[in-house]
């Protein structure tokens, strides 16, 4: 670090010396010029210097006054002079002799000390290292989402269960105090409106601990040091390194995605990252394909699961280097420019009010979306449709939800899923990823064990919500040493898919002429890349404008359609050839 001392070399003085052939050239023009009527403000040592360098105004004033010109015609061949005898332009010599009276003064008069390394340029040597510096950000950010979702999924399942647990038998009973039970008002709260809150809700536990986790990342000044690692692995596709955060969210949950393309400074970044956002394979995908790889590839469907992330990586990369190309080429940035911040603790004030305003934006914004979606899904499966049945009292196959299916059912037979099962339970996917599985159970008409139900009491339902938030909370946080091995619980078994295997695999099996297995695979690519949910698209509205929201619906559905057609002609084709099923 330089600091300022006093003075103790030998100090140059003015006027600059700027050697022995300028000097003379500088004499002889200020001899000339002492005699034309000049500004007295300034000697004609400085008026020569000005004609030296060629400067406009300079010039203009010397040439205005009585035997200027020929004074500016002497300064151009002295100029010429200087050039040719040091082989650079005249005002290039005299701004290199400035600097080296410049620097002289510098030497004199500064005294440089050397003074410890502050912690953050310590840490930077090690955390925006060339090779350990990546590896160091996978490995925080793989930290990050193993905390957000083993610490969240507790309280996602105490959520369900109070939705569908005590709240809807405290709202049954409430209905049913005003005489209003067993009718449709009953069914359109509960299962309408009450489900359609229950979505809502259940993104707060995962919501809210991602922006926490954000929040000390971007506070911590840390964010700023993975942007500038990852500007390289971006460039290909026309993103710096900021678009990278957004992305990989998109692996936990495409909703927070979406918000975190806020923090990206030029809107041209914003929309391809949210045209990309989509075609990340969030967690909520994840329980539908280890689902169908576990009915059709028993021995191998942890490498299908594993499939599908490249899969999603791939579609990503290839997409967005046709968004950066065709799309929006016309507007993409030439460089990024960071200012590294030095590192500090985060504060809880700050932490607190980044992740409210946040959370509180997507109640506002998405939250309305879902509960809309969902209603609209209930509204569908209550209709009749051909005479039988009756409001909220239908047989599924019957239902308006079931004649919708069929319509956009011949859609999907390029890809051998063109059944109205296969179809519908798609459709509850565009409300949230979440409620497929439980659409198999339904759509295949396989009831799941129901437990008996028993009458509403308030005291025992408060007491039910309140022990069930504590099982929430200790197994929160009993998920912290279990990540590294550490189990101080019981494993849960899993849920039971025997009973829905057979009729899933008949289903496919039929809507595929046969080929159950590649139709399994078309549906999972299907799911991987059409529409995220209502929350994402809220999302991307919010952040991006209507107008690319819907254009985000409409690229990640054809994209779906023609990914999981092209799996499924070229699966069928090769089944054909090696005379497989």
């Amino acid at each position: 670090m330089t600091q300022p001392q006093p003075c103790e070399g030998v100090v140059p003085t003015l006027p600059v010396d700027y050697g022995a052939a300028v000097e003379t050239e500088l004499a002889e023009l200020a001899r000339q010029l002492a005699g034309l009527d000049l500004d007295g403000r300034a000697d004609a040592r400085w008026w020569a210097l000005r004609l030296l360098e060629d400067e406009p105004v300079a010039r203009e004033l010397v040439a205005a006054a009585p035997g200027g010109s020929a004074v500016v015609a002497e300064a151009a061949a002295a100029a010429e002079r200087i050039r040719v005898a040091s082989g650079v332009p005249a005002a290039l010599v005299l701004a290199d002799r400035r600097y080296d009276w410049a620097h002289e003064v510098a030497t004199a008069c500064l005294r440089r000390e050397i003074v410890p390394r502050s912690s953050t340029d310590r840490l930077d040597e090690v955390l925006t290292n060339r090779w350990l510096g990546v590896p160091i950000f996978l490995g925080l950010m793989w930290l990050t989402f193993t905390l957000v979702v083993e610490v969240a999924d507790p309280f996602i399942g105490w959520i369900e269960e109070l939705t569908e647990g005590p709240l809807a038998r405290l709202a049954g009973a409430a209905i049913g105090a005003v005489g209003l039970g067993d009718t449709w008002v009953e069914a359109a709260l509960v299962d309408g409106l009450l489900a359609g809150i229950g979505a809502v809700l259940v993104f707060l536990p995962v919501l809210t601990l991602l922006y926490l986790a954000l929040g000390v990342l971007e506070d911590s000044g840390y964010m700023a040091r993975a942007a500038f690692l990852l500007d390289r692995v971006m460039a290909p596709i026309g993103l710096s390194g900021k678009s990278f955060l957004p992305l990989l969210l998109g692996f936990g949950c495409n909703v927070p995605g979406g918000y975190a393309t806020r923090v990206l400074d030029q809107r041209r970044d914003r929309i391809i990252t949210g045209l990309l956002l989509p075609f990340v394979s969030c967690a909520a995908r994840l329980p539908v394909y280890v689902l169908l790889a576990t009915i059709f590839f028993t021995q191998a469907s942890g490498t299908i699961v594993f499939a599908m992330y490249l899969l999603s990586i791939a579609a990503v990369l290839v997409l967005g280097a046709v968004l950066d190309r065709v799309v929006l080429r016309g507007e993409r940035s030439s460089s990024f420019i960071l200012e590294l911040p030095a590192y500090r603790r985060p504060g809880p004030r700050v932490l607190g009010r980044y992740v409210g305003l946040r959370v509180g934006a997507f109640i506002k914004e998405a939250g309305p979306v879902i509960l809309a979606g969902a209603v609209g899904v209930w509204l569908l499966l209550s209709i009749p449709v051909g005479g039988n049945g009756s409001f909220t009292d239908t047989d599924l196959d019957d239902s308006a939800f079931a004649a919708t299916s069929r319509v956009v059912a011949p859609t999907l037979a390029p890809a051998g899923l063109g059944s109205w099962e296969v179809t519908g339970t798609l459709l509850t996917g565009m409300v949230a990823k979440e409620i497929m599985v439980a659409s198999f159970w339904q759509v295949f008409d396989v009831e799941p064990p129901e437990e008996p139900e028993e009458t509403p009491r308030l005291r025992e339902d408060l007491a039910e919500v309140g022990a069930g938030f504590l099982v929430a909370t200790r197994d929160a946080a009993l998920a912290v040493p279990a990540m590294v091995g550490l189990e101080f619980r019981g494993e849960e078994a899993d849920d039971d898919i025997s009973g829905l295997a057979a009729p899933v695999r008949a289903g496919l099996s039929d809507s595929s002429g046969g080929h159950a297995g590649v139709a399994a695979l078309a549906l999972m690519v299907f799911v991987l890349l059409y529409v995220p949910c209502f929350a994402t698209i809220g999302a991307l509205r919010q952040e991006l404008g209507g107008r690319w929201a819907l254009v985000s619906v409409a690229l990640s559905l054809s994209i779906a359609w023609i990914a999981a057609t092209l799996v499924f002609q070229t699966g069928r084709l090769l089944a054909i050839l090696l005379g497989g099923g």
